[in-house]
């Protein structure tokens, strides 16, 4: 009985000593580079849907991308598609704010992104 109470004990203690991952979720102002160099700004919203995030980027024209992200308060990888077009984000936390490299299918250079929150 002993060894049972300390172990469970032992097990509490650890349970508590895990981090706890703030969500991310929430509105963010976008400002990024395209591979070509051109700059854009558009908003992003990233909804928390079970183990997943949903991610909304609305550009200034409103059109949307749409996309899904695995991670965790300090990284994300996002998974997009809009019109035929495929890619991927890869974001780290700065602070506040999110700053991160992406891509599309069949490119060879990489894009900047940074996301504030509002």
């Amino acid at each position: 009985m002993k060894n049972c109470l300390a172990a469970l004990a032992c097990a509490a203690s650890l349970t508590f000593a895990l981090p706890a991952f703030a969500d991310p979720s929430g509105l963010y102002d976008v400002y990024g580079q395209n591979p070509d160099g051109s700059g854009y700004t558009a908003t992003v919203l990233l909804s928390r849907v079970g183990e997943t995030y949903a991610v909304t980027y609305t550009m200034p024209d409103g059109s949307r991308i749409l996309g899904t992200a695995i991670g965790d308060d300090e990284f994300l990888s996002i998974g997009y598609g809009s019109e035929g077009d495929v890619g991927v984000v890869l974001m780290g936390r700065a602070g506040r704010n999110w700053e991160g490299i992406w891509t599309y299918l069949g490119a060879s250079d990489l894009g900047l992104e940074e996301w504030s929150p509002r």
